[in-house]
């Protein structure tokens, strides 16, 4: 990708390539941006189905634009057969004027835009050797168990760890007392500022977006590693949410209409326990389908 051309892989004469979900020609795209890697990588190796993958910093625009990049490589006989990247960038929005705004003047903004600061090396936790490799089936089921608890707004349904922890583009999404305050008139309630299970239990995130078609992209069975893609689906037409012992939330106005958030999201799951969940949440046209 730095070298602008991708005569130097291997690749299939019917190989498929994605950004974000759409094809796009291979040597076009984040090919003509890309200027280079950043210092948060963590690699996964899925060799059962011939699959390998890379979740961490990348950038573009002579290092000026950073953001984070999901990357699914399926090889066979030798040769890449499929590439598929997420990426989500920085969405700057400079104060007065457009000169410097990578976000674009129709993109919503989002409770928690990507911080670059957030994303200078992975989680320990994420990279700690695991105990005992698990089975393929079971750690896959982990992460089926953490999309039904989403879709239920049930946190006992997810195999969590006690200490589990989630971020979302590089900001904590548990256990964070100084998470978003999204309706002025209740102050109080912080989103995020529960651990994994009660942020679910809360209710107010499976009101807004609905969670469809999640996907698994590597399972990397010696680090206990899965790297899942799933899209949520906001209608826009919630105006607020009632959420025990706080009362009715507004949702921002931003939130008021379609949008759908494509999310892969790195699982780190030992002893059948969902330990760290490390997510990227990007808004798309609503209703964008798997393309794969």
């Amino acid at each position: 990708m730095l070298s602008r051309c991708w005569c130097n892989l291997a690749v299939a004469p019917d190989a498929k390539y994605t950004e974000n979900e759409l094809p796009v020609k291979l040597g076009e795209g984040m090919w003509k941006t890309f200027s280079g890697r950043g210092t948060y990588r963590v690699y996964l190796a899925d060799p059962a189905s011939g699959e390998a993958g890379y979740y961490g910093t990348i950038t573009e625009d002579n290092g000026l634009l950073e953001g984070v990049i999901a990357l699914r490589m399926k090889v066979k006989d030798h040769r890449v057969v499929e590439l598929e990247t997420i990426t989500v960038r920085e969405q700057k929005r400079p104060k007065g004027g457009l000169g410097m705004n990578t976000a674009g003047v129709m993109t919503p903004r989002m409770l928690d835009e990507l911080d670059a600061a957030g994303f200078i090396s992975p989680n320990v936790a994420l990279l700690a050797p695991v105990g005992a490799a698990e089975t393929r089936d079971q750690l896959v089921g982990a992460t089926k168990g953490y999309f039904d608890a989403y879709a239920q707004g049930k946190g006992s349904v997810a195999p969590f760890d006690a200490q589990c922890s989630r971020r979302e583009n590089g900001i904590a999404a548990t256990n964070n007392p100084d998470g978003p305050v999204i309706d002025k008139a209740q102050p109080a309630f912080h989103l995020f500022s529960e651990g994994c299970a009660q942020e679910l239990d809360r209710g107010f995130l499976s009101s807004v977006a609905k969670v469809r078609d999640a996907r698994t992209l590597i399972v990397d069975e010696k680090q206990g590693l899965v790297l899942n893609l799933a899209f949520y689906d906001n209608e826009g037409d919630v105006k607020s949410v009632s959420v025990a012992g706080v009362g009715n939330i507004a949702v921002p106005a931003e939130y008021r209409r379609p949008m759908t958030f494509l999310a892969p999201q790195l699982f780190k799951i030992e002893g059948g326990k969902i330990h760290v969940i490390e997510g990227l949440s990007w808004p798309v046209p609503f209703g964008l389908s798997d393309h794969q």
